[in-house]
C-alpha cells in the first residue's frame, strides 16, 4: 500500500506524533496566506493598509478641503500632518482635480483646480472682489513681497488702508463718510478671504496674512499693477482690475462642492 506522506518527492519522513497532532489542527493555508495571519488582524488591522491614510493625514486632507488655505503659524497640527504625508495627501487632491501648491518661504499651502480644461470644476467660484479691494489686496502683496516664515508680523491700520486708496479716488468725489465707508468694505473684502485678520490688542489694525504672497501670484500681479497705473493716470480700470485674485487660485475656492454648477 502506498505511504500516504509520499508525495511527488518522495515519501514523507516519519514524524514524532506531536507533530502529526499539530499539523493537523493548523489551519489551512490558502494563496492570501494562512488563516492564522489572517485572524490574528484585529479591527485596525496589523499591517498596514497602503489605500488607508492615518488619522494625521485625514485631518489634515479635511482641513485642506474645508479651508481655504492653511499656514503653519495659524495650523500648526494640519501644517505638521502636511510636512509628514504629503505625497498621499497630494495624490489624495489629485484624484479630486485638485492641486496641492506649497510656499515652503512663508510656510502656506492651498489647494487650487488642475490646470485641465475637460476637468470638472469642483471648487465654488466667489464674487470678485471690488475695486478696491483688489487695489488694497495688491499693496498688502507688495508689503509682503521681500518676507518670509522668520519676519514679524505686518499689520496695516486704518489710517495707511485710507491714505493708500486715496491715491485712487475721483478727486471729484467729495462725499468723505463714503469713502470711509468704501475704505472699510474693502478691508472686509480681503478679510472675508482670510488675509487680514484683526489686531485683538490695536484698535483699527489688522495682521496681514503670509499667505498673500502665495495666493496672489506673480503673473495676477503684473496684472493688476498695470490697471493700478491706469488708474494712477486717471484711466477706467479694467476687468483684470475688477476681477480680484486668479480665479483658479486658493483666494477663489472656498473647499466646498459646486453643486453641479460651473462659475
Amino acid at each position: 500500500m502506498t505511504d500516504p506522506y509520499e508525495d511527488a518527492f518522495g515519501s514523507h519522513p516519519e514524524a514524532p506524533a506531536d507533530a502529526v497532532a499539530s499539523r493537523s489542527a493548523a489551519p489551512a493555508e490558502d494563496a492570501f496566506g494562512s488563516r492564522a495571519e489572517a485572524l490574528a488582524e484585529d479591527a485596525f488591522g496589523t499591517a498596514a493598509d497602503p489605500e488607508v491614510l492615518p488619522d494625521q493625514a485625514r485631518r489634515t486632507l479635511a482641513t485642506l478641503l474645508t479651508s481655504r488655505f492653511i499656514t503653519r503659524s495659524g495650523n500648526a497640527a494640519a501644517w505638521e500632518g502636511l510636512v509628514d504625508h504629503e505625497p498621499r495627501i497630494r495624490a489624495r487632491l489629485a484624484d479630486m482635480f485638485l492641486e496641492l501648491v506649497i510656499d515652503h518661504d512663508h510656510q502656506v499651502a492651498f489647494k487650487r483646480q488642475v490646470d485641465d480644461p475637460d476637468a470638472p470644476i469642483v471648487l465654488r467660484r466667489e464674487k470678485p472682489l471690488g475695486k478696491d479691494a483688489t487695489l488694497l489686496l495688491v499693496h498688502l502683496r507688495q508689503l509682503h513681497a521681500f518676507t518670509d516664515a522668520a519676519d514679524a508680523a505686518l499689520a496695516i491700520t486704518l489710517g495707511e488702508a485710507t491714505d493708500f486708496l486715496a491715491r485712487f479716488r475721483d478727486p471729484s468725489d467729495t462725499d468723505e463718510a463714503g469713502f470711509q465707508r468704501d475704505v472699510e468694505t474693502a478691508l472686509r473684502g480681503v478679510e472675508r478671504l482670510g488675509l487680514l485678520r484683526p489686531d485683538p490688542d490695536v484698535p483699527d489694525t489688522w495682521i496681514v496674512s503670509p499667505a498673500v504672497v502665495a495666493l496672489v501670484t506673480p503673473d495676477r500681479l503684473a496684472a493688476i499693477r498695470d490697471q493700478l497705473q491706469t488708474l494712477a493716470r486717471g484711466g477706467t480700470p479694467g476687468a483684470a482690475a475688477a476681477a480680484g485674485p486668479a480665479a483658479d487660485d486658493a483666494a477663489a475656492g472656498t473647499g466646498e462642492p459646486t453643486d453641479g454648477e460651473d462659475a
